[in-house]
C-alpha cells in the first residue's frame, strides 16, 4: 500500500489559499460580471492564487503552471475591466506570468526535468 505523505503547515496553507483563491475568482465571475467590483474581486483572487503558488512550491509542475495561469487570467480580467484596452491587458498579463514564473523558479525546474520527458 502506498504511504500517505503528511502535509506540512505551509502545504496546508497553500491548499487553503488555492481553495480560497478559486472561490473568490468564481464568485467574481458569477456576481455582477463585467463590473469594477467584479474586477477588484478577481484581482484579490489572483493575489491569493499567487500566494498558493508560493506555498506549494514543491508540488508538481502542472499544478503550479495551472495556478499561475489562473492568477494571470485574474489579473488580465482586472486590467481589462479597468482599462477596456486589450493591448494593456495582454501586456500586463504576460508581465505577471513572467514575473510569477521567474519568482517561483519554474524555469529551473523545467531545465532540470527536461531529460525525463518522453522523446517523440
Amino acid at each position: 500500500m502506498k504511504n500517505l505523505r503528511q502535509l506540512s503547515f505551509l502545504e496546508l496553507f497553500g491548499f487553503l489559499a488555492l481553495i480560497l483563491g478559486v472561490v473568490i475568482e468564481g464568485y467574481a465571475l458569477i456576481t455582477r460580471p463585467g463590473t469594477v467590483v467584479s474586477g477588484d474581486d478577481m484581482f484579490g483572487g489572483a493575489v491569493v492564487l499567487a500566494l498558493a503558488v508560493a506555498f506549494l512550491h514543491d508540488r508538481s509542475l502542472g499544478l503550479r503552471l495551472s495556478l499561475i495561469a489562473l492568477s494571470t487570467l485574474g489579473v488580465g480580467y482586472f486590467v481589462f475591466i479597468h482599462t477596456q484596452a486589450w493591448l494593456w491587458t495582454i501586456l500586463l498579463a504576460i508581465a505577471v506570468a513572467v514575473f510569477l514564473i521567474f519568482c517561483f523558479g519554474l524555469r529551473r525546474d523545467v531545465r532540470q526535468n527536461h531529460t525525463n520527458w518522453p522523446q517523440f
